[in-house]
């Protein structure tokens, strides 16, 4: 009985341990941009500065926060009304850890003038956090920031020179659940341990008998 009762608290004191949260390990494996590079509307370009493969951890409710990608325009003015239309842009991520992941994040680029054109630029704004799924309720929010880029005097600053860099946060809103193991529940240890002890008293009963 003494062996069974340590056997029984050790299985349990495993089940615990495996129940402490980790880190949840990502690995981003690739991604791009899609934007307006011709007429109509302002014409903007974009150049990566995350490397990829990335690979970071994060436990639940934690960021990682990085400088994703480069955004300017070669456009040297931002005509009234033609450049200020808003323009769609999307960022498509694809994760292969901790799963065979991905989706995108949305929003629109557009020239600005001020004060009748005085001061003139571009600007990129995000239409807010997306939330991608993976495994079994994992999500993870996807965010990138808002910038203006190649603001100029009577004139737009063209060029990479002048341009901005769009940053992104990545924050784990919960893990992915492990699939269940097939093993034997502590009760039923417990129930075949008391089984056993019963079997062995009416053996040795049976032997005192004789």
């Amino acid at each position: 009985m003494k062996y069974f009762i340590a056997a029984f608290i050790a299985s349990a004191g495993i089940a615990t341990i495996g129940n402490v949260a980790e880190a949840a390990s990502f690995t981003l494996d690739s991604y791009s941009v899609d934007l307006n590079d011709t007429d109509p509307g302002l014409v903007v370009n974009w150049a990566p500065i995350l490397g990829s493969p990335t690979a970071f951890d994060l436990a639940v409710g934690e960021s990682f926060y990085t400088g994703l990608f480069s955004i300017w325009t070669d456009e040297t003015t931002v005509n009234a009304g033609e450049d200020q239309a808003p323009k769609p842009i999307s960022v498509n991520f694809n994760f292969s850890l901790p799963d065979a992941f991905g989706g995108s994040v949305t929003g629109n680029t557009g020239g600005y003038r001020v004060f009748g054109g005085l001061f003139q630029g571009g600007a990129v704004e995000w239409d807010g956090p997306s939330v991608f799924s993976f495994g079994n309720g994992g999500q993870l929010a996807v965010s990138l920031f808002d910038a203006t880029f190649n603001q100029g005097f009577l004139g737009v600053k063209e060029g990479e020179k002048y341009g901005a860099t769009v940053k992104a946060k990545f924050t784990l809103i919960s893990d992915s659940i492990p699939e269940p193991e097939d093993v034997p529940e502590p009760m039923a240890l417990l129930g075949l341990g008391l089984v056993g002890t019963s079997l062995m008293a009416r053996k040795r009963s049976r032997q005192s008998a004789a």
